[in-house]
């Protein structure tokens, strides 16, 4: 092949590569031509929600088109994961993740298996990190993690927990392990509803997001035992820690934000750099606060190696906790 045409073919390569560029510049420029849908995959009221819920009027803002909420309720989060994957990646649809809906559910249920969330979804960025309590009604007559292990372990199968999320789960059976007791676990739609029942004394443990759960506790409705992570938070609670209360485990959740695989480079960039500076507006901050996440600015590939790192993290717990896939 000669000289010439080799520059022609280069030639004709940059200029392919251009016209590429610029379609996608043009539907970027074009983008978003109508609302936009964010997918909870997660029942209304849990503080994932409730957070989500203020990014998307503050993006909504920013982009100059409406964000509206869809809550796809199933599985534990896997039913609104999958219809999130199946979406047309042109920027219209976000999924609101986590480091449980898309790391941990891979391990704890075969119905989301097959899915694999690096292929699947590109992420934008982080909404934040929350810390898990383990809660006991205010009636109870367990005052520490110790008066509940003691229980446990001399009534083997009677105490029941409640669950209505994958992180949720995963806290409980990770207590199970770590205290070696035998509680029976008590599947719910959603935080709410399994908060609701613990209030009432119809099961006698739930560790959930403080998020969720704070209303509950500062009306003197549950009563929460310990927090499961590293540092006691700064959420005026005067809660020991799970090392500190004599057990060693810590469970940390996050949640984010992800578009299917392909969505246009050009989309994908702009939503991470509004909800990074979303995240970061004093404006902002005290509402996601309220929810229970503590707000973060990480977005673009910081975030991808957060996710990377979170699902080899979450797999190995889940193994090491000894819990198969339902």
């Amino acid at each position: 092949m000669n000289r010439s045409t080799l520059l022609r073919r280069a030639a004709q390569a940059l200029l392919a590569a251009s016209a590429l560029c610029a379609a996608g510049l043009v539907y970027a420029q074009a983008w978003p031509s109508r609302p936009i849908r964010m997918i909870v995959p997660l029942a209304p009221g849990g503080g994932t929600d409730v957070a989500a819920r203020v990014v998307a009027q503050y993006l909504g803002e920013a982009l100059g088109q409406s964000v509206v909420i869809e809550n796809k309720v199933g599985a534990n989060g896997v039913v609104g994961i999958a219809e999130a994957s199946k979406a047309t990646p042109d920027g219209h649809t976000i999924v609101v993740g986590s480091s449980t809906t898309l790391a941990a559910n891979k391990f704890l249920y075969k119905a989301a298996a097959g899915l694999d969330p690096f292929k699947e979804f590109a992420p934008l960025a982080i909404l934040g990190t929350i810390d898990f309590a383990l809660m006991v009604p205010a009636a109870s007559n367990f005052h520490s993690v110790k008066d509940l292990i003691a229980a446990a372990k001399s009534q083997p199968g009677k105490l029941n927990y409640g669950y209505g999320t994958s992180a949720a789960l995963l806290c409980g059976e990770m207590f199970k392990t770590a205290a070696g007791v035998d509680i029976v676990k008590v599947p719910y739609k959603g935080s709410p509803q399994s908060l609701t029942d613990l209030a009432a004394d119809r099961v006698q443990l739930v560790c959930d997001p403080l998020g969720t759960s704070m209303s509950l506790i500062k009306a003197g409705k549950l009563r929460p035992l310990a927090i499961t992570s590293k540092n006691r938070n700064n959420l005026d609670l005067n809660v020991p820690t799970m090392a500190e209360a004599g057990l060693p485990m810590e469970h940390e959740t996050w949640a984010g934000f992800f578009v299917p695989a392909g969505t246009p480079r050009e989309i994908v960039q702009r939503l991470s750099s509004e909800i990074v500076k979303i995240m970061g507006r004093a404006d902002v901050q005290p509402k996601i606060i309220e929810t229970g996440f503590i707000p973060r600015q990480i977005g673009g590939e910081d975030f991808a190696q957060m996710h990377r790192r979170d699902f080899v993290r979450m797999e190995q717990l889940i193994k090491g906790a000894g819990i198969s896939p339902e």
